[in-house]
């Protein structure tokens, strides 16, 4: 009896570890790409603000509060990758070094596979074209195969699968406020 109740507890204890250290590491993802995002965003309003000087005649118009954001997150071949982007700024995927904002150095990857883009509240997925299609996992049992110049909405948890990469998808709001 005093044996079955010191394994529990060491069961317990042990089960506690984990989920603390699970914690740990996935606030610590989600603080980096949110300081990737705070530094994209930043970039991005200082470019406009040398480009659109204030002027006693211009009328200002106060920035949203928050910004749509993306993460991809990609285990291709033993490596981890990590990208952030505004889908503001289309997204392209593609065999292209100069044209693509992630490249993938692959045969079964076109020159200009696909996009992702933003329009109005939405975050979409498009092929462009390519010769193999791009693949959108969907849980366990929704798969989609887009073609053609066809689209999809994003969804956080999706998973984009171009050539052998797999990008899992998180969309999330930066607070500008803290800019």
């Amino acid at each position: 009896m005093i044996l079955v109740a010191i394994l529990t507890i060491l069961l317990i204890a042990v089960f506690t570890i984990v989920f603390v250290v699970v914690n740990h590491f996935k606030k610590s993802e989600r603080q980096k790409y949110l300081a990737a995002a705070g530094n994209i965003l930043r970039e991005q309003f200082l470019n406009y603000s040398l480009q659109n000087t204030i002027s006693p005649d211009s009328h200002i118009q106060e920035p949203k509060s928050r910004k749509r954001m993306i993460y991809l997150k990609s285990k291709s071949s033993g490596r981890k990758t990590q990208f952030v982007f505004d889908p503001e700024n289309t997204v392209k995927i593609g065999r292209d070094n100069d044209q693509s904002n992630i490249f993938i150095n692959e045969a079964s990857v076109s020159q200009n596979h696909c996009l992702i883009y933003c329009a109005g509240d939405h975050v979409y997925l498009q092929d462009t074209g390519s010769a193999n299609g791009t693949y959108l996992r969907r849980g366990l049992f929704k798969n989609y195969s887009i073609f053609d110049g066809n689209q999809i909405e994003l969804r956080t948890g999706d998973v984009i699968c171009v050539g052998s990469c797999e990008f899992k998808v998180c969309l999330f709001y930066y607070d500008l406020t803290v800019m």
